[in-house]
């Protein structure tokens, strides 16, 4: 059997056909700098024409490509570059834009941790809360002063964000979350309810501890709707209470969101199946107290508007 080679020789057509797609790329406009810049000879061209076309045919710097997900490159998220090495031409690939938007964006996700909270809170924007009314301004100038002092490593106390149903206390919550994530600080968010569910499962699959060490340690802790939750003196005394007395004699910064005012919420915690217990619901808000400034949010009801 002939080999490939002096099959193409012997056949004028197919000889044509190589002559005019050497043509055609050694004068393409990315190709010809580069094979004048380097004095690169026929016999190199003939060698490694499959080489320039597989850079020609590819996205230069993201050019053609609109986003990572739809990059067209042999290597996806690279851009290639040709190069000389022992008289043959060959490519080189490095990451392109959009691969380093796309790692920039999947590293900014690790610095949020969310449980049970919807898709509008985990994508908020400080600069997308409406700022109408004074409690907004408050709160988004008090806010912002936060992030600031937890960014310079300053001590710093939360913010008990409360109010009736619908006024945005969750997606603030978020907001400042992601405010943080831009300066690279971890933030972990959760919908109290649904947190003490998962605890409770984890007494099954041998979680509990780990969960709830997890989340008593974060840099910054977010929960969202406290008072929300079925208070029971296991929720008040193992899981609450310790957990914001870590936070407070380590000086972590934590914020809460709730429909209930601090005088509410104590009376929240001091009701129980046992009965009514003050001594308890009391030491449960001076450690709220010691963590936060309390802010509240009134206006209108954005889940009906």
């Amino acid at each position: 059997m002939k080999p490939f080679s002096a099959f193409v020789k012997n056949n004028p057509a197919i000889m044509a056909r190589i002559e005019q797609v050497k043509k055609e790329t050694v004068q393409h406009p990315e190709i010809k700098p580069f094979l004048e810049a380097h004095a690169v000879t026929d016999d190199m061209i003939d060698k490694d024409l499959t080489v320039l076309q597989e850079y020609k045919d590819q996205s230069k710097l993201c050019d053609r490509c609109a986003s990572y997900g739809q990059c067209i490159n042999f290597v996806k998220g690279h851009t290639p570059h040709l190069y000389i090495e022992d008289n043959r031409i060959k490519i080189s690939y490095t990451p392109c834009p959009n691969k380093k938007v796309h790692d920039e964006e999947q590293l900014m996700k690790q610095y949020v941790t969310a449980m049970h909270v919807p898709y509008e809170t985990l994508n908020a924007k400080i600069n997308s809360i409406d700022l109408e009314g004074t409690d907004r301004l408050n709160i988004v100038k008090r806010a912002m002063e936060i992030c600031n002092d937890i960014a310079a490593g300053r001590p710093t106390k939360g913010l008990y964000i409360y109010g009736s149903f619908g006024t945005g206390k969750s997606y603030i919550l978020g907001a400042i979350a992601n405010q943080l994530k831009e300066r690279h600080i971890y933030t972990t968010i959760f919908y109290v309810p649904e947190f003490i569910r998962e605890l409770k499962n984890g007494f099954n699959d041998q979680t509990y501890a780990e969960k709830l060490d997890r989340v008593k340690k974060s840099p910054v802790l977010m929960l969202d709707d406290i008072g929300a939750e079925d208070m029971t003196t296991w929720v008040r005394d193992e899981v609450l209470g310790p957990l914001l007395h870590y936070r407070m004699m380590n000086q972590l910064p934590t914020f809460f969101s709730s429909n209930f005012n601090k005088e509410e919420l104590r009376y929240h915690f001091q009701k129980t199946k046992v009965g009514e217990e003050k001594t308890k619901a009391y030491r449960m808000m001076e450690r709220i107290d010691a963590l936060t400034e309390a802010y509240p949010l009134n206006g209108k009801n954005y889940r009906r508007s």
